[in-house]
Formats: structure tokens, sequence, C-alpha cells
């Protein structure tokens, strides 16, 4: 996120997601400062404190590790090295383009630590959600020193203004494309894909492991049993088994034609509503079986992986660029809205083992996760799945990032891309136009307000009924 503040006004107090800098910011500590008692400079004095704020974070995350999890205190710092890469692209593309950059912070709030290098300070705040690089001149509403004006943001040539704002977004698909390149060709992955469904095959559906306490399991079936028919009806395809079972209701009983160590059986199987954090949608039929008998993990190689990366990210930029729509769109508000008003009933249920409903289903895949959820849902994975899924994880986090970041809105990255193209459209051979930032003030504050809306539902729902792998 590039940020940018009057220099001759007062900043005032910001929630998490504002560009405004905190009471806490408005002042930088100088070497001309009155010196602190016993002489030494007060500038020498504040970062010995920052120091020793910083070295307590360093101790409460090693507490967290300790006390807690491993794998939690690898969630954040993941998340926190995610967004310190986000940053250091706008930073490096802003030095690169000849502009000013007078800070680089991860965190909003108050100082934990800093320090000066140059006409950069670098530092970490107290609130972990977030990070801010400031460059100067961002828009005509930031007065900065006649003597910096041709350094500004504003003043520079179409390409680096679009650069400087998109590298952050860029910095995301770089780490997406890596996650991806490991995921491919080292980890590997269902089918060697994770955008396209593996082959069908010719032969039944060949079961590999029977879920615990499902229909499958009490209906006798084993690994290593074969599907070739339901209800009669010929089963002979891999996929003719997801496509009848799928075309049942939870409750009803089906015949399975099953063939066991070169006999032919049949065994009925009572289907019950599938459980949370499996895969698929909860509370629709199921059965309990699965079979990667046609699908197995499958390493690219690095050459081949880093081959087949780009289409990879494109399909999945595409699926994602879907799943965002319908976040957004009125019934995925809306599913959103009944998600918060419904959360402690939704909790109560699932803490009876009442199983939930389609309906509830449905409404929850419009589900959007906090921080706090990520990072709580993530050590779950670590702990339970190892850290191939979690790879998975910080590739869809990075893809969906970079996506959000880029909506042509103020005061997201893609904001600011969209007034950069706006005025490289109304500017004319030496006529340079430069947008009114005062017009998009309303629009500024209202995407604000939103956003701190979306947080703190967000927040409210990974408290109250937060998401499990267990369901």
């Amino acid at each position: 996120m590039t940020e940018t503040h009057r220099q001759d006004e007062a900043p005032t107090s910001d929630p998490p997601t504002s560009p405004a800098p905190t009471p806490a910011e408005t002042s930088t500590t100088t070497t001309n400062e009155a010196p602190a008692p016993g002489g030494a400079p007060a500038e020498r004095v504040a970062y010995q404190t920052g120091g020793l704020r910083l070295v307590l974070l360093v101790l409460g995350g090693l507490v967290v590790g300790l006390l807690g999890s491993w794998w939690l205190l690898g969630m954040i710092l993941g998340i926190g090295l995610m967004i310190f890469l986000h940053e250091l692209g706008h930073f490096v593309t802003a030095k690169w383009s000849g502009m000013k950059v007078t800070q680089f912070f991860i965190g909003f709030g108050p100082r934990i630590w800093s320090f000066q290098r140059g006409e950069t300070e670098y530092g970490v705040k107290v609130l972990p959600v977030g990070a801010y690089v400031r460059v100067i001149g961002m828009n005509n509403l930031d007065e900065v020193d006649p003597a910096d004006e041709a350094r500004t943001y504003r003043q520079q040539s179409f390409p680096k203004r679009l650069l400087v704002v998109s590298a952050g977004s860029l910095a995301h698909f770089a780490q997406a494309f890596v996650l991806l390149v490991v995921l491919l060709g080292v980890v590997g992955v269902p089918g060697g894909s994770l955008t396209r469904a593996p082959s069908a095959g010719a032969a039944g559906f060949d079961i590999t492991s029977v879920s615990a306490d499902s229909p499958a399991r009490e209906a006798g079936l084993r690994q290593g049993d074969r599907i070739v028919a339901v209800d009669g009806e010929d089963a002979s395809r891999f996929d003719d088994l997801p496509a009848a079972i799928s075309a049942h209701d939870v409750g009803d009983t089906v015949e399975l034609t099953v063939k066991r160590a070169g006999d032919t059986r049949t065994l009925a199987a009572t289907l019950g509503p599938r459980p949370e954090g499996i895969g698929g949608t909860p509370g629709s039929t199921f059965l309990g079986v699965v079979s990667r008998a046609f699908y197995p993990d499958k390493s690219l190689g690095v050459g081949g992986a880093i081959v087949a990366a780009p289409g990879e990210t494109a399909r999945f930029l595409g699926q994602s660029v879907t799943a965002l729509a319908g976040v957004f769109s009125p019934n995925g508000l809306g599913d959103m809205t009944d998600n918060v008003t419904n959360a402690r009933s939704d909790r109560a249920a699932r803490d009876s083992g009442e199983q939930p409903s389609a309906a509830t289903s449905d409404r929850e895949q419009h589900r959007l996760l906090s921080i706090v959820g990520v990072v709580r849902l993530g050590a779950q994975i670590g702990e339970q799945e190892g850290p191939a899924l979690l790879l998975l994880l910080f590739f869809e986090m990075n893809i969906f990032i970079g996506l959000f970041n880029m909506l042509p809105l103020p005061p997201l990255d893609g904001g600011h891309a969209a007034v950069a193209v706006y005025e490289r459209v109304r500017s004319r051979p030496g006529r340079r136009y430069h947008a009114d930032f005062t017009k998009l003030l309303p629009l500024t504050y209202a995407v604000v307000m939103g956003l701190v809306v979306l947080f703190v539902a967000t927040l409210y729902l990974d408290f109250v009924n937060p998401l499990s792998l267990n369901g």
C-alpha cells in the first residue's frame, strides 16, 4: 500500500486500513532535539527504547511458539514476510523511478521500533494488519517541499507511476508463481494440476481409503474395493460414483455393487451429510470413500513446473476472479450478512453436533476470513496436514490479495492505478493532466468505511464461529 499525507498538517489517528499516520507518527526524531537526561540526544534515547520494544516483540513470538504452536508462529511470520515483500515491491520500484520514499513500516499505529537510513525511516508498528510505504506527492493534496517536487510520484511518467502502484500485487503474483513451482515440481499435487480435473479413467472407483464414522464404513466398504455400479446402474468410469451420489439426498439408501478380491457383492449404504473441513460442500450428500487410483500426487520436476506454472496461474486467476465477484455480488454480501447475524446460532448448532443445513452450507461459501482466522486455520493445516497444504494456502492467499488490492477503488493500489490511467487519457501533448483528489475523497472515505466494516465482520465471525478443519 503506497501512502501519503499533507506535510503541513498534523496527521490524525487512523483505523488499520487507513493511510493516515497515527499521533505517534506526527514527528520523527532528529539529532538536534533537546538532549535527554544524562546528555544523550533524544534520538538515541528513542531508538534505544524502540530496540527494547523490538526485543520484547521477539520474545513474545518465542512465547507463542513455546506455549502455543510453532505452526502458529510460522503462520504469523509467513504472513509478515508476504506483507513485507508486497511493500518491498512498492519501495524498490519507487526508488528505481527516482521517487522520494520517506517511510517503510510493517504494521499500523504507534511505533514499536524504527531506524533512519538516508531519507527513509524503516520500522515496525503495533497493529500487524498491514504495512505501507510512504511516497511523497501521491496526489494534488500532498504538499511537499518545492525542492522535492521533481521526485514526487505525481511528476513521474505514466509507466513509472503504474509500475509503482502495481508492484505490490505483482510481488504477490511472483510469490504465488514460486510457491506453485514448488508445489508442482517438488511436492506434487493430484494429477499434476491445481486447476484441471484429472482424467476420469476407464475403470471403476478403486477405494484407497474409507473415512472413519462414515456411511461407507458402516456399509462395510473397505480399502481395495472397486465400486462398479450404483443402484444397478453402471459406474464403470471413475466419475460415475460422485455423480450418482450427488444425485441423491442425505438419508437416501443406495445399493453399491462392489468387486472385492475377485468376488462381486452388493452393499447398502445410507448417505449422510458431508462434514466440514474435508473438501466439498458441507452438508451435501456424503458416502466417505476416497480414490487416488487415477490421480495420484504427481511431481512434474522443477523444469516441468516452470513450464506449467504460467498456464496454471492464469487459470487459477480466472477462477479467483469469478469467486471474488461472487463474494461481493448482492447474493454474496447478503450471505455474508446472514453469516454474521447467525454466527452464534451456527456455532451452537455445530457444538451440539448438528450438521449444517444445505442453506447454511451455501451461504458459508461466501465467507471471508480475517487475518486471525487465516492464522488459526493455517496453523491447523500445518499441524494436521503438513507443509504441503500450507504452501497451497499461501499460494491462494497471494492470488486473492493480489487481485483484491488491484480493485479500481481508492485507497487501494488499484484505485491509484485507475487514476493514473485516467490522467493519461486526459493528458495532451505538452499539457499534463492531474486529477483533483478532493473529488475522490467521498468515494475514498466510503471505501475505507466498507473495508473497516468488512474487517470487523470477519474478525467477529472468526472469534464467534471460527472455521476449523475438524468442523
